[in-house]
Protein backbone atom coordinates (compact mmCIF):
# COMPACT_ATOMS: atom_id res chain seq x y z
CA UNK A 1 0.00 0.00 0.00
CA UNK A 2 1.31 3.45 -0.93
CA UNK A 3 2.31 5.83 1.85
CA UNK A 4 -0.21 8.67 2.11
CA UNK A 5 0.53 12.06 3.60
CA UNK A 6 -2.29 14.46 4.46
CA UNK A 7 -1.63 18.05 3.53
CA UNK A 8 -3.09 21.44 4.28
CA UNK A 9 -2.31 24.80 2.71
CA UNK A 10 -3.51 28.27 3.60
CA UNK A 11 -3.12 31.84 2.40
CA UNK A 12 -4.65 35.19 3.19
CA UNK A 13 -4.49 38.45 1.29
CA UNK A 14 -6.09 41.88 1.19
CA UNK A 15 -7.84 42.83 -2.05
CA UNK A 16 -8.12 46.57 -2.70
CA UNK A 17 -11.66 46.29 -4.03
CA UNK A 18 -15.02 45.88 -2.36
CA UNK A 19 -16.37 42.45 -1.57
CA UNK A 20 -19.14 42.47 -4.21
CA UNK A 21 -16.84 43.23 -7.13
CA UNK A 22 -14.25 40.75 -5.90
CA UNK A 23 -16.94 38.09 -5.51
CA UNK A 24 -18.25 38.80 -9.03
CA UNK A 25 -14.78 38.23 -10.48
CA UNK A 26 -14.10 35.05 -8.51
CA UNK A 27 -17.44 33.48 -9.36
CA UNK A 28 -17.02 34.19 -13.07
CA UNK A 29 -15.51 30.74 -12.80
CA UNK A 30 -14.20 30.24 -16.35
CA UNK A 31 -12.53 33.67 -16.50
CA UNK A 32 -8.81 33.68 -15.73
CA UNK A 33 -7.97 37.11 -17.20
CA UNK A 34 -6.61 38.02 -13.76
CA UNK A 35 -4.08 35.14 -13.67
CA UNK A 36 -0.57 36.40 -14.33
CA UNK A 37 1.38 33.15 -14.91
CA UNK A 38 4.09 34.48 -12.59
CA UNK A 39 4.93 31.16 -10.88
CA UNK A 40 8.45 29.91 -11.55
CA UNK A 41 7.29 26.35 -12.13
CA UNK A 42 6.58 25.91 -15.85
CA UNK A 43 4.15 23.05 -15.22
CA UNK A 44 1.81 25.57 -13.54
CA UNK A 45 1.66 27.99 -16.50
CA UNK A 46 -1.87 28.29 -17.89
CA UNK A 47 -2.07 28.36 -21.68
CA UNK A 48 -5.86 28.35 -22.06
CA UNK A 49 -8.90 28.28 -19.79
CA UNK A 50 -12.58 27.77 -20.46
CA UNK A 51 -15.81 26.97 -18.67
CA UNK A 52 -17.69 23.69 -18.83
CA UNK A 53 -21.26 24.12 -17.61
CA UNK A 54 -23.43 27.18 -17.29
CA UNK A 55 -22.45 30.45 -15.64
CA UNK A 56 -24.08 30.78 -12.27
CA UNK A 57 -24.86 27.06 -11.98
CA UNK A 58 -23.28 24.63 -9.51
CA UNK A 59 -21.49 22.50 -10.33
CA UNK A 60 -19.51 24.13 -13.13
CA UNK A 61 -15.94 23.45 -14.17
CA UNK A 62 -13.02 25.73 -14.95
CA UNK A 63 -10.73 23.84 -17.31
CA UNK A 64 -7.11 24.98 -17.29
CA UNK A 65 -4.85 23.65 -20.01
CA UNK A 66 -1.25 24.02 -18.97
CA UNK A 67 1.51 25.14 -21.26
CA UNK A 68 3.98 22.41 -20.25
CA UNK A 69 2.61 19.06 -19.24
CA UNK A 70 5.86 17.19 -19.72
CA UNK A 71 6.54 16.54 -16.03
CA UNK A 72 5.84 12.86 -15.35
CA UNK A 73 2.82 12.37 -13.12
CA UNK A 74 1.49 15.92 -13.58
CA UNK A 75 -1.75 16.48 -15.43
CA UNK A 76 -1.62 18.74 -18.50
CA UNK A 77 -5.30 19.61 -18.07
CA UNK A 78 -6.66 20.62 -14.67
CA UNK A 79 -10.36 20.68 -13.92
CA UNK A 80 -11.47 22.87 -11.03
CA UNK A 81 -15.05 21.89 -10.20
CA UNK A 82 -17.00 24.49 -8.26
CA UNK A 83 -19.18 22.42 -5.94
CA UNK A 84 -20.61 25.09 -3.62
CA UNK A 85 -21.11 28.85 -3.90
CA UNK A 86 -22.71 30.97 -1.17
CA UNK A 87 -23.12 34.63 -2.14
CA UNK A 88 -24.49 35.55 1.29
CA UNK A 89 -21.41 34.38 3.23
CA UNK A 90 -18.99 34.81 0.28
CA UNK A 91 -17.65 31.28 0.45
CA UNK A 92 -17.03 28.79 -2.32
CA UNK A 93 -15.67 25.24 -2.42
CA UNK A 94 -14.04 23.48 -5.33
CA UNK A 95 -12.08 20.35 -6.16
CA UNK A 96 -9.16 19.91 -8.55
CA UNK A 97 -8.12 17.05 -10.79
CA UNK A 98 -5.86 14.44 -9.30
CA UNK A 99 -2.32 14.97 -10.55
CA UNK A 100 -2.56 18.77 -10.27
CA UNK A 101 0.93 18.45 -8.78
CA UNK A 102 3.07 15.33 -8.64
CA UNK A 103 1.39 12.82 -6.30
CA UNK A 104 -1.39 15.21 -5.22
CA UNK A 105 -4.91 13.77 -5.01
CA UNK A 106 -8.22 14.78 -3.46
CA UNK A 107 -7.58 18.54 -3.46
CA UNK A 108 -10.50 20.38 -1.84
CA UNK A 109 -10.31 24.14 -1.37
CA UNK A 110 -12.43 26.88 0.12
CA UNK A 111 -12.22 30.58 -0.72
CA UNK A 112 -13.80 33.14 1.57
CA UNK A 113 -14.15 36.90 1.38
CA UNK A 114 -14.64 39.21 4.36
CA UNK A 115 -15.53 42.88 3.93
CA UNK A 116 -13.07 45.43 5.35
CA UNK A 117 -13.34 49.18 5.76
CA UNK A 118 -12.43 51.37 2.82
CA UNK A 119 -13.92 49.24 0.02
CA UNK A 120 -11.44 46.41 0.61
CA UNK A 121 -11.82 42.75 1.49
CA UNK A 122 -9.81 39.90 2.95
CA UNK A 123 -9.55 36.77 0.83
CA UNK A 124 -8.65 33.50 2.53
CA UNK A 125 -7.84 30.27 0.73
CA UNK A 126 -7.62 26.97 2.61
CA UNK A 127 -7.12 23.52 1.14
CA UNK A 128 -6.78 19.92 2.14
CA UNK A 129 -5.15 17.31 -0.06
CA UNK A 130 -3.40 13.95 -0.06
CA UNK A 131 0.10 13.26 -1.33
CA UNK A 132 1.25 9.82 -2.47
CA UNK A 133 4.73 8.81 -3.63
CA UNK A 134 6.60 10.10 -5.51
CA UNK A 135 5.02 13.43 -4.50
CA UNK A 136 6.43 15.50 -1.66
CA UNK A 137 4.15 17.08 0.93
CA UNK A 138 6.23 20.20 1.69
CA UNK A 139 6.82 20.87 -2.00
CA UNK A 140 3.08 20.63 -2.72
CA UNK A 141 2.15 22.88 0.22
CA UNK A 142 4.78 25.47 -0.75
CA UNK A 143 3.57 25.47 -4.36
CA UNK A 144 -0.07 25.88 -3.35
CA UNK A 145 0.74 28.71 -0.96
CA UNK A 146 2.82 30.45 -3.66
CA UNK A 147 -0.15 30.09 -6.04
CA UNK A 148 -2.47 31.62 -3.42
CA UNK A 149 -0.19 34.66 -3.18
CA UNK A 150 -0.36 35.00 -6.96
CA UNK A 151 -4.15 34.73 -6.82
CA UNK A 152 -4.32 37.63 -4.36
CA UNK A 153 -1.89 39.66 -6.46
CA UNK A 154 -3.66 38.87 -9.75
CA UNK A 155 -7.19 39.53 -8.50
CA UNK A 156 -6.12 42.75 -6.79
CA UNK A 157 -4.20 44.05 -9.82
CA UNK A 158 -6.98 43.12 -12.23
CA UNK A 159 -9.61 44.96 -10.19
CA UNK A 160 -7.34 47.96 -9.54
CA UNK A 161 -6.91 48.46 -13.31
CA UNK A 162 -10.71 48.64 -13.56
CA UNK A 163 -11.16 51.07 -10.71
CA UNK A 164 -12.11 48.26 -8.33
CA UNK A 165 -15.15 47.22 -10.33
CA UNK A 166 -15.99 44.08 -12.26
CA UNK A 167 -18.98 43.13 -14.38
CA UNK A 168 -19.37 39.64 -15.77
CA UNK A 169 -19.78 39.49 -19.54
CA UNK A 170 -22.77 37.71 -21.04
Amino acid sequence: MAAIQRGMARGEGIIEADIDNTWALLTDWGNMDWWGNDLDQGAMTAARTYLEGEKGQVPRTKVIERESGDEAGVSHVNREVLIHEDSETHRLYYTCSNGLLLGVNNYLASWTLDALEGARCRMTVTAQFDVVEPGKLEEARNTFEAVYELIFKGVGSYLAKRGGTYTQAG
